[in-house]
């Protein structure tokens, strides 16, 4: 059931209001027209109590607590939607290249790769060192590897125990 079949007052208000809009007119008619259709609707408004009216034009009733606890319910429902959508979108944004992905920052996963191997090259031999160094030093100058480097970057990580999640 809609508010308005609830209240008999809120069916009429837009006709009262009108009523009391042509109070404002420059033209005498109008005026007198408003005048006579607000005293017509309220002498004739059958089921509205007349002090009910008063007290609304007095203090406007807003909304009640129910209404107000399904805005928010609304609120909170709809915040954790467009949550929801941005973690959605900024997986989407995953982009997947020859070593796996790229984070979701725009930064490429195979710097943090290389600074590893890099900070772990003791524990690989000797020959992998002059490469690992390489690799380090592109980070710096955003200098993307070759799909051929990829492979032997991530060969190194993962013989490092480098795990990529």
């Amino acid at each position: 059931m809609s508010a308005a079949a609830r209240n008999p007052f809120d069916a009429f208000v837009g006709r009262l209001a009108a009523c009391f809009r042509m109070l404002l007119s420059t033209n005498e008619g109008e005026r007198n027209a408003g005048a006579a259709g607000a005293q017509r609707m309220l002498l004739n408004a059958k089921g509205i109590d007349l002090h009910e009216i008063a007290a609304r034009l007095e203090k406007p009733s807003g909304l009640n607590e129910d209404q107000k606890k399904q805005i928010r319910a609304a609120i909170e429902e709809a915040r954790k939607d467009g949550y929801a959508e941005g973690v959605r979108a900024a997986e989407k944004r995953v982009s997947f290249n020859t070593a796996g992905f790229s984070s979701t920052d725009g930064s490429d996963e195979w710097k943090a790769v290389a600074l590893y191997v890099q900070r772990e090259k003791q524990r690989l031999p000797a020959q992998h060192h002059q490469f690992v160094d390489d690799m380090a030093s592109r980070t710096v100058w955003n200098h993307d590897p070759s799909p051929r480097q990829h492979k032997y970057l991530h060969s190194l990580f993962l013989k490092l125990g480098g795990k990529i999640t």
